[in-house]
């Protein structure tokens, strides 16, 4: 985990990093208190979860995954979009000039001379807001890994969610979480399980409870306001979230939209969505272009 209070701003703001697995254990670290993560409410702000306790299991037991595959199997069969053999880009510290001097964007040789992919490094919200439904929740986790398998044979993908927010840890707040790295396959069950309104109100509240105890002493306690998709750039600009994130050069980074978008609502308007996607991020891998991000885009 790493983390970082900018200084010297009427709101300052913290950043936090981490891998899925110590945003939730840390969450869950001995002598934290999950106050307003202990709602026995079932409403649509905090989801079907009612308990911290039950959240934190779920994390871990494929909460969705079934639903959300199937799902993912329908947007598949409604997207039908062909995949055009895979480019053989090459990229690295050793510039291939035959490739240079035709135009090709990748013409860089990694050290061993073999063929790679561009990299595209693809970030969600997962921010919960309340009046979302689930069905919008599970078909936003389920287009994650739907737009990952259209791109898949041309880059490699990491995966990454966020959670801003407004007038937190005194200030601003930005969490970003690794979900899958380059060398790993997409993990469904754990999409699945940030894909659900309860993530964000159980574990995520879990940590501006307990900011203190997980972040920094200078941390207040508050859970703040939700930024998503676009308004993520009322807390922090996108040169400072790429750097955030870790965006390296040789890497495209995708914004993903919010569960709270409109393209989410139905799966025809989904699926017709991620075929526009997956073009723009092919688009994005040709022009060589540095950031993409998918709002707007019906």
């Amino acid at each position: 985990m790493r983390y970082e209070i900018i200084e010297g701003k009427k709101n300052s703001l913290t950043k936090v990093q981490t891998t899925f697995h110590e945003f939730v254990e840390l969450s869950n670290k001995e002598g934290n208190v999950h106050t307003s993560s202990d709602s026995s409410s079932t409403s649509s702000f905090y989801g079907d979860i009612g308990s911290y306790k039950k959240m934190y299991d779920a994390c871990y037991s494929g909460l969705n995954a079934a639903e959300m595959l199937k799902v993912k199997a329908s947007l598949g069969a409604l997207v039908n979009h062909e995949v055009e053999e895979p480019r053989k880009a090459l990229v690295g510290e050793t510039m291939n000039v035959a490739a240079f001097a035709a135009g090709h964007p990748y013409h860089y040789m990694k050290d061993s001379d073999e063929f790679g992919k561009p990299r595209v490094h693809l970030v969600y919200s997962t921010n919960a807001v309340a009046g979302v439904r689930a069905d919008e929740f599970i078909r936003h986790g389920a287009a994650v890994c739907s737009l990952v398998a259209e791109i898949a044979e041309q880059v490699d993908v990491k995966i990454s969610l966020y959670i801003t927010n407004k007038y937190v840890l005194s200030g601003d707040g930005c969490q970003v979480v690794t979900i899958k790295d380059y060398d790993e396959v997409t993990d469904v069950p754990r999409v699945a399980a940030t894909a659900h309104p309860s993530f964000f109100r159980r574990i995520g509240f879990s940590w501006f409870e307990n900011a203190k105890r997980l972040v920094d002493e200078r941390c207040s306690q508050g859970c703040g306001g939700s930024a998503t998709g676009k308004d993520r750039e009322r807390v922090i600009s996108d040169d400072d979230f790429k750097e955030w994130v870790g965006a390296a050069s040789d890497e495209m980074l995708v914004d993903f939209p919010a569960p709270d978008e409109h393209q989410f609502n139905d799966d025809a308007t989904t699926a017709k969505w991620l075929k526009i996607a997956a073009d723009a991020v092919t688009e994005g891998v040709e022009n060589s272009t540095n950031h993409v991000k998918l709002y707007d885009l019906l």
